[in-house]
């Protein structure tokens, strides 16, 4: 039997049966909500997405500081810390990150 489709539509991956890649779990704590300070503390060092992440090693001077240029890594070491100061007992860390990870992006890097 001859597979009569297009490239184009054999190259098309499946979606029937997929959920979304990200899922962030339940919360069954009682009393849990994130504070607006900590989202304006997240907030105040978003990423735009507005560079190649994997060239931005030539946008350094020669005082090793990063010059108009974002860089990533330092985006999200800022991220951990600033989320690692989050403790509730019966929510993962894991699943506070997940909640205010979108509020650390803006523009491009938040599609």
């Amino acid at each position: 039997m001859a597979d009569n489709r297009t490239m184009t539509q054999m190259l098309q991956a499946p979606i029937e049966g997929y959920e979304d890649a990200i899922v962030v779990p339940p919360i069954n704590a009682n009393n849990f909500e994130l504070k607006q300070t900590l989202i304006n503390l997240v907030q105040s060092n978003q990423f735009t997405g507005r560079q190649d992440p994997h060239n931005h090693l030539r946008f350094f001077n020669k005082s090793n500081q990063f010059t108009g240029r974002q860089d990533p890594h330092n985006h999200l070491r800022f991220f951990n810390k600033v989320t690692s100061t989050f403790r509730h007992p019966e929510v993962p860390n894991t699943t506070v990150k997940l909640l205010l990870f979108p509020f650390s992006l803006e523009g491009e890097a938040r599609i």
